[in-house]
């Protein structure tokens, strides 16, 4: 049986976090072939994070959002499918 890419909806987005001024929002993410896309809008700062088939992370670089929305994208090493991506908000300072 083949298997299909896995496509993965994650929302940062809580009751108190959509509330907040100038916080992250709409956050969400995609996997297709060996790479990952994730998105946020809203102010703040977050980095994806892509589950590969081999057992390894791929790890953006953070990315700064101020008042817009900002999208990011990684790829797994050559030969290793994305299963799966979160977002990851940058820890207030």
């Amino acid at each position: 049986m083949r298997s299909l890419p896995i496509l993965v909806l994650w929302s940062l987005a809580s009751a108190g976090a959509a509330s907040a001024s100038g916080a992250l929002h709409s956050c969400g993410t995609s996997v297709h072939g060996d790479s990952g896309t994730g998105w946020c809008s809203g102010s703040g700062a977050f980095r994806l994070i892509v589950a590969c088939e081999d057992g390894e992370f791929a790890r953006s670089s953070w990315l700064t959002v101020s008042g817009d929305r900002g999208v990011v994208g990684v790829s797994c090493v050559a030969g290793s499918r994305a299963v799966g991506a979160e977002i990851e908000e940058e820890p207030a300072r």
